[in-house]
């Protein structure tokens, strides 16, 4: 391993980890090698193993299963197309026209009124 100044030994392990993810070389899956022997091969203790595992968790890149240990994670589910997120647009303002038709039938003020018309209204 070649230590880079101001960079904690984690941040080197968990750098290292991504970048053999990303390469392919541990695929979505497959499980990580045990944190005492990433301990040995990159000579830290199992802590800064924990430390480096803890932020691949927190980027979603591996899980941890107590008593199984650290794997890939599957790919994500893919991201809405935009076409989709449009369509949600628009049937959210129709059901709030909607919900604004029935508040006007039932002679309602609509939640996204100002509180201050219905306060004065109301007295």
């Amino acid at each position: 391993m070649t230590k880079r100044p101001g960079r904690p030994r984690w941040q080197l392990l968990a750098d290292d980890l991504r970048q053999r993810i990303s390469s392919g070389e541990y695929s979505p899956g497959d499980q990580l090698p045990a944190k005492t022997s990433l301990a040995e091969q990159w000579e830290v203790s199992v802590n800064t193993v924990e430390r480096a595992l803890s932020e691949l968790r927190d980027e979603g890149v591996v899980e941890t299963f107590h008593g199984l240990g650290s794997f890939v994670r599957t790919a994500p589910e893919p991201e809405p197309a935009n076409d989709e997120i449009e369509e949600i647009r628009e049937r959210l303002a129709r059901l709030e026209t909607q919900m604004e038709e029935v508040y006007a039938n039932l002679i309602l003020h609509h939640p996204s009124e100002s509180s201050d018309t219905a306060t004065q209204e109301a007295g």
